[in-house]
């Protein structure tokens, strides 16, 4: 992946990035993969819009603040917060700290949310002891809630976090997110990379023309499934040939996601149906 940097806001969703589904029998994973996005200049801040519904769900940023500067993370923009939050905790203060998750904890309702309508300090001018992203931090990640259209959703964001070799924050690199697209349903940390990585079929290729989606393949496809970006089924086909089609026309406008099988694999493509 290439380095993004800005000294503007950077803005990444659903429309701009790679996105990819994992369908599970508990859900729908939507995993978003990105350029690498490098927070090194202060201030800067990278906008995640999770679902591309054209709503910023959190903000990553490097800011100075009185005492000096912090890596950050906001609900909503740094401007407009919300009532997402983030899994972390918070002290007798009234400072909210977000955890360092470790690949595949539980993101879900049980969990501890915290920053929400505030902030969440990532490393806020050096190392508080409730602070889970000091010094050197590689492959972490943000647990997150967030709404969409009045359901709460569980995501991930994986960064690394660091030094300036003085005590304080040096950078932020923001690498992928992904989020459960069945309100209420948890996700682990890293969901939907592995089954992204692992599932590659060899010698498929897809294309859409005029609201058809043509699928191809060197041995017989055997299905597609095709959802929307809430999770939910909109076309199911069983499948038999090298080349096969799906009329896309009946759908609404938008971004949906199908999941084709061959040989036992499953690959995710997205579909845009204009």
């Amino acid at each position: 992946m290439k380095k993004t940097t800005s000294k503007k806001i950077l803005n990444y969703g659903v429309m701009s990035a790679a996105i990819l589904g994992a369908a599970s029998a508990s859900g729908q994973v939507m995993y978003t993969d990105i350029d690498d996005a490098v927070l090194d200049v202060d201030p800067e801040a990278l906008e995640i819009d999770f679902d591309g519904d054209g709503t910023t769900d959190i903000s990553i940023a490097l800011n100075t603040f009185t005492g000096g500067p912090a890596a950050v993370a906001f609900p909503g923009t740094s401007t407009s917060a919300n009532s997402n939050a983030f899994v972390g905790s918070s002290t007798g203060g009234g400072f909210d700290y977000p955890s360092n998750l470790s690949e595949g904890t539980l993101i879900d309702g049980a969990a501890e949310l915290t920053g929400a309508g505030g902030r969440g300090d990532l490393y806020f001018y050096a190392c508080y002891p409730n602070s889970q992203w000091c010094g050197e931090v590689t492959d972490g990640f943000l647990g997150v809630s967030f709404d969409i259209s009045g359901a709460n959703h569980f995501g991930w964001v994986r960064m690394d976090v660091a030094s300036n070799g003085a005590g304080g924050v040096g950078s932020i690199t923001v690498k992928d997110f992904a989020y459960e697209a069945t309100a209420d349903t948890g996700i682990e940390a890293g969901d939907g990379i592995l089954s992204l990585e692992d599932n590659i079929i060899e010698g498929f290729s897809s294309f859409v023309s005029n609201n058809v989606l043509t699928l191809s393949a060197r041995t017989p496809i055997e299905s597609v499934t095709v959802h929307n970006l809430a999770g939910q089924e909109v076309i199911s086909q069983r499948l038999s040939n090298l080349t096969e089609t799906v009329d896309l026309n009946r759908l609404s406008t938008g971004i949906y996601i199908a999941t084709v099988a061959v040989e036992g694999k499953q690959q995710a493509i997205k579909v845009m149906k204009r």
